[in-house]
């Protein structure tokens, strides 16, 4: 499996996916790439840590249990965190009726972990490092 190591600092991955098993499998695989992953099961989850912290890419399922979807989820971040890498997974909805933020990728489900993998690092390597600017 690839490792992201394109710079020191490693990516932060938002994970928002109501299965469990899916969720521990898809966890598992980003750590390998040596992402730190925050997973959770719903998008408004998704969006409390949104808010406290940005992250390199957002994977989202779009339906999630709650009034959030991961679509609008999606677009949130977007607006918030432009520089955001954003995945979007649904076995539900099909690319062509699914508006997505600019840049989002749109991932049918199922997916084969290998197509997974390969669209993930693809969004990574997109990753600009962050500008951090002095104090004044």
């Amino acid at each position: 499996m690839n490792t992201y190591e394109s710079s020191a600092v490693h990516p932060t991955i938002l994970l928002v996916e109501d299965e469990p098993i899916l969720r521990e499998l898809l966890t598992c695989a980003l750590e390998d790439l040596s992402a730190t992953v925050f997973p959770v099961g719903t998008a408004e989850e998704g969006r409390r840590l949104s808010l406290q912290q940005a992250f390199s890419l957002l994977l989202t399922d779009v339906r999630t249990p709650g009034p959030l979807n991961g679509l609008a989820l999606a677009q949130e971040i977007h607006e918030r965190q432009p520089a955001t890498r954003i995945i979007v997974m649904s076995g539900y909805h099909e690319a062509a009726s699914t508006t997505l933020p600019t840049g989002a990728v749109f991932l049918p489900k199922p997916w084969a972990l290998d197509q997974l993998l390969a669209v993930i690092g693809d969004q990574l390597e997109k990753v600009k490092p962050p500008i951090v600017r002095p104090a004044a």
